[in-house]
């Protein structure tokens, strides 16, 4: 494959990262027990953003004080999704809502349970 051809496809590939302020990711969460969750991860690269996504989206106002809390090593980077592009990750289910940090591999998390489900 010639250079122009590399080049077009990794710009093809790469420019939502670098055009959007987040991306909806889908992705398919496993069960110990059995079973699969398919749900959606909110990836972006700054805190910033993220804090935007949690306020118009999910009307969490204490997104502050969770983004300032240690994370804990949570699962592997869902394999064959783009949330190893990002640096950070949300994910919100029923009353849970969870703040990723994408390192080395691995969702490092926080979560926090909100006053109403979404």
């Amino acid at each position: 494959m010639s250079f122009k051809k590399s080049a077009f496809l990794l710009i093809f590939f790469f420019a939502p990262v670098f055009f959007f302020a987040y991306e909806r990711v889908p992705v398919t969460l496993n069960f110990k027990s059995g079973g699969e969750l398919h749900t959606s991860f909110y990836c972006f690269n700054e805190l910033s953003e993220g804090k935007q996504i949690a306020q118009e989206l999910f009307q969490v106002k204490k997104y502050d004080e969770l983004a300032k809390n240690e994370r804990e090593k949570m699962m592997p980077v869902p394999f064959g999704t783009n949330v190893a592009l990002y640096d950070w990750a949300i994910f919100c289910y029923g009353e849970e809502f969870w703040l990723f940090e994408v390192k080395n591999g691995w969702l490092w998390g926080r979560g926090m349970l909100l006053d109403f489900p979404r």
